[in-house]
């Protein structure tokens, strides 16, 4: 099985006050911080894209409000949209790509893992249910199978028959 490290994307300082305020700077970097984290980490979960957004606004969360434009600029940036069952995933402007390294060294949720890279890991796991399930939480070095993991785990194995 094939691995790579998992690249974290640089962002821009920006003040959430001027975006709500629709300054044009600030939208700019705002496109430009999303745009750099979609091309440097896609697939990406919608969760891990306001993880790095909120770095780039200095909070600990993002507000509804800040959300629907995000949404917005993203949708106006042409970038394509995945269901992962509890999330969007995003991808780059031309679409879904295969996957065929699993991304490491990088704390994700396991459902912040897209299914279509822990397809690479299922590939490789000669088990199914709950045996392929702990399989999965082991090789990210989680032990505790919670109720949303089993969800998304089922989901997962589901998507990858």
């Amino acid at each position: 099985m094939e691995t790579c490290k998992y690249i974290k994307a640089k962002v821009k300082k920006v003040d959430l006050n001027d975006i709500y305020e629709g300054n044009n700077k600030a939208l700019s970097i705002l496109d430009d911080n999303i745009i750099e984290v979609i091309k440097t980490e896609a697939p990406i979960t919608l969760n891990l894209l306001k993880a790095r957004l909120r770095e780039a606004f200095d909070l600990a969360k993002i507000s509804g409000k800040a959300l629907d434009i995000i949404n917005e600029r993203i949708k106006k940036l042409g970038f394509k949209k995945t269901d992962n069952l509890y999330d969007f995933v995003l991808w780059p402007t031309t679409g879904e790509f295969k996957i065929t390294a699993l991304r490491t060294n990088y704390p994700r949720q396991i459902y912040d893992i897209p299914y279509q890279e822990l397809k690479v890991l299922v590939d490789n796991i000669n088990a199914e249910g709950e045996i392929l399930y702990r399989e999965i939480l082991k090789f990210f070095g989680y032990e505790v199978l919670t109720k949303k993991a089993l969800e998304y785990l089922k989901f997962v194995e589901k998507k990858c028959k």
